[in-house]
């Protein structure tokens, strides 16, 4: 075999090793955010679980935010997948009934955690609208809207990706009051 062909097994084995170790710095980040809170916990406790150095969870996710925003692009990647088997012409209030469904089996399990990605989420949000980047999610409940509009399902009184904002919005105040009182 090449030298070069050599190089292309490395490099790959070595980007396995990386992305293994990544989602083992992830995985202990989330636990310990679980057991200790996010303010609270130490970088030095999920680097002990994961069986990595401080360093590597710093060459991973440079913050605390990093991780919560992985998560939230993982939840995100989730409700699109989800979306993305709901035919076109299905009207725009059962649409949202499986947004909202989406997101309830998503965070039923792990309502620890939502508070802080909301956190996240809103900051990252405000964010957004200063450059403009417009997440997955958003881009699905955009593009639906834009398809309700034209059929007359939805007044055009608001551009799309504002409705998909105001949507998202409400969604987060939901899921939040959810969390602060699970039994309601």
């Amino acid at each position: 075999m090449s030298q070069d062909g050599d190089d292309k097994v490395q490099l790959t084995r070595r980007d396995r090793q990386r992305e293994e170790t990544r989602e083992r710095v992830f995985q202990a980040a989330l636990e310990v955010f679980r057991r200790d809170g996010v303010d609270s916990c130490r970088i030095d406790d999920i680097a002990t679980l994961a069986q990595v150095s401080r360093g590597s969870f710093y060459f991973h996710f440079p913050t605390k935010d990093d991780v919560l925003l992985e998560l939230m692009r993982i939840t995100e990647g989730d409700v699109c997948d989800r979306l993305s088997n709901v035919p076109d012409d299905v009207a725009i209030v059962d649409f949202l009934e499986h947004v909202s469904v989406a997101f309830s089996d998503i965070w039923e399990g792990d309502p620890t955690l939502l508070p802080e990605v909301a956190g996240v989420a809103l900051k990252r949000v405000s964010a957004q609208i200063t450059d403009r980047e417009i997440s997955p999610l958003r881009f699905a409940l955009s593009k639906r809207f834009t398809l309700c509009g034209a059929r007359g399902e939805l007044a055009p009184f608001l551009p799309p990706e504002t409705m998909a904002d105001l949507y998202l919005a409400n969604c987060l105040a939901g899921m939040l009051a959810w969390c602060a009182a699970p039994e309601l």
